[in-house]
């Protein structure tokens, strides 16, 4: 069971890494057929900010600083806020709405790639807000951080490095919430997985940014695209 868990873990970071985001989107339904609901979002906590760590260093010459307090400080807030309220309010409705919001994003965006966002300041800082808030209360904030990330036309290397960063700060807000207020409680034999999720994380990262750099910089956004699309999917799905 728990290599299962490992190789899907594994495989989930190459993926990850090569569309900016998911980790959590795609770890933490696999997670749950393992080990109890409140367990898996631990575990995949972790492995998520083992992930962006990764990435970070990984990427860490192409992170588009300019971006960073611009999206980043209202995520820190709103990352806070969703985090505290994890325990109180239902996250259905919201996945079902945020899901239906990325089918027609993605769809419009490649239909239409003229219709979308505009690559200004106030831009940043709603998308900080909202894939703070999302982060916080569901754990799963990368896809609507990569929706308004695109819209800046940064490099691949650039947007993997700068979305890695953003993902790591809403990390290192949510999961010290989670523990303290007691949303989770982790087991302690569940606990001693982290290192093995160290390695994992790491290994799929390195894998994702070879299989990453040899995609075509102007087939990129499509690729990230199609990954949005199907996040949607999935969120209309568990909604």
């Amino acid at each position: 069971m728990i290599t299962l868990f490992l190789i899907s873990a594994f495989l989930v970071a190459i993926v990850a890494t090569v569309v900016g985001f998911g980790s959590a989107t795609m770890l933490t339904p696999l997670a749950a057929v393992f080990f109890d609901i409140k367990e898996a979002i631990v575990l995949v906590a972790f492995f998520h900010f083992f992930a962006n760590v990764s990435r970070v260093g990984l990427f860490r010459g192409n992170v588009c600083w300019r971006l960073i307090p611009l999206y980043g400080g209202p995520l820190l807030i709103s990352c806070f806020v969703g985090a505290w309220l994890v325990r109180y309010l239902p996250s259905d409705t919201l996945r079902l709405v945020f899901g239906v919001f990325l089918v027609l994003y993605t769809l419009s965006s490649a239909l239409s790639p003229k219709v979308t966002l505009s690559p200004r300041n106030a831009v940043a800082v709603c998308g900080g807000l909202a894939s703070g808030f999302l982060s916080g209360l569901l754990g799963t904030g990368g896809a609507v951080r990569t929706v308004f990330l695109e819209v800046f036309g940064l490099t691949r290397d650039s947007y993997i490095a700068t979305n890695a960063s953003l993902a790591l700060m809403a990390d290192l807000t949510r999961i010290p919430i989670y523990l303290t207020t007691g949303a989770v409680n982790p087991s302690r034999e569940n606990i001693m997985l982290i290192p093995l999720l160290i390695v994992v994380a790491y290994g799929g990262t390195v894998v994702g940014k070879r299989l990453a750099q040899s995609i075509p910089q102007d087939k990129f956004r499509y690729v990230v695209l199609g990954a949005l699309f199907f996040a949607g999917l999935n969120f209309i799905f568990r909604g």
